[in-house]
């Protein structure tokens, strides 16, 4: 069941300091996590860094963060 006014989001980690813009959010199920997680590593074979953050009613905390299409430990964002 998902959480009222959750979402998963997945962000290029040097951006996410830069702007508040999200393009898209993925729903707070298993689904909308495993396709937020696959999203970030496909996005960071050919660019840069991509984060996958929780949204919710009390802010935004990193999950998971890519890198060349592996997992690398999560930073939070400054700013």
């Amino acid at each position: 069941m998902a959480r009222g006014g959750s979402a998963y989001v997945v962000r290029d980690e040097i951006a996410s300091t830069l702007s508040g813009n999200v393009d898209k959010l993925y729903p707070y199920t298993l689904k909308g996590l495993t396709d937020a997680l696959e999203e970030a590593r496909f996005r960071s074979f050919a660019g840069p860094s991509q984060i996958v953050l929780v949204m919710a009613e009390h802010g935004m905390k990193v999950i998971r963060r890519y890198e060349h299409g592996r997992e690398r430990p999560a930073r939070e964002p400054s700013g």
